[in-house]
């Protein structure tokens, strides 16, 4: 159970380590009118993130062909692969100059000026369907899955997942919340320092997060 659990924090905090949903996050914070769109998106930021884990742990039980290693060298091979994924992933971010997330930034904010609540939510559900977010969320499933708890320990496991994952919309959005006025300008200085260093962050973060989880697999075996 301990290595399930392991695995499944360095899982969400690999998922936590995009400046995608946290720019987004911030923008919408930072909109004319942020109560129409921070709790919506917060929403379905978190119901994918819950949806798409708790399709993939059932659908790993139902699976005829599950699984019949020990479990621990199954999460080893998973481990390896996913790290395998994210170093090569860091590497293409320290090696890529593309601009394409801020220009697609850029098209968001012109649009949430007048996007409907219902807007946010699809909005927060679609960021679950980005490929890394989507991988490391089926694979926290199946490792949930592999383990067949009872179905309270896995929905808490499923639940404690998506909150740690989505951190990066959670945070900001109860930041705000706490105060509005006082959030403006640290959370204006943080979008800014974002955009400006984002890119080399995350590839930073991506492969220390993706060196740990290959070390932690290693140690498995």
């Amino acid at each position: 159970m301990l290595s399930t659990l392991t695995s499944l924090v360095l899982f969400a905090i690999a998922g936590a380590m995009s400046t995608v949903p946290i720019s987004v996050t911030i923008m919408i914070l930072l909109s004319p009118d942020p109560r129409r769109g921070a709790l919506p998106f917060l929403i379905g930021s978190l119901s994918g993130s819950i949806v798409v884990v708790g399709l993939s742990a059932v659908g790993l039980q139902l699976w005829p062909g599950r699984p019949r290693l020990n479990q621990d060298e199954w999460l080893a091979q998973v481990g390896f692969v996913i790290g395998a994924v994210l170093l090569g992933y860091s590497v293409y971010l320290f090696a890529s100059k593309s601009n394409r997330d801020n220009a697609m930034l850029g098209k968001m904010k012109s649009r949430f000026h007048s996007a409907h609540p219902w807007e946010f939510v699809v909005l927060g559900l679609g960021m679950n369907l980005r490929p890394k977010a989507l991988l490391l969320a089926v694979t926290a499933g199946a490792l949930i899955g592999v383990r067949e708890l009872p179905t309270l320990q896995g929905s808490v496991l499923i639940i404690a997942y998506a909150v740690v994952t989505q951190s990066a919309v959670v945070v900001p959005v109860v930041v705000w919340l706490q105060s509005p006025e006082r959030a403006q300008v640290p959370l204006t200085a943080l979008y800014d320092w974002l955009q400006r260093n984002g890119r080399r962050i995350a590839a930073i973060a991506t492969l220390v997060i993706g060196l740990l989880i290959f070390g932690y697999s290693l140690s498995l075996l």
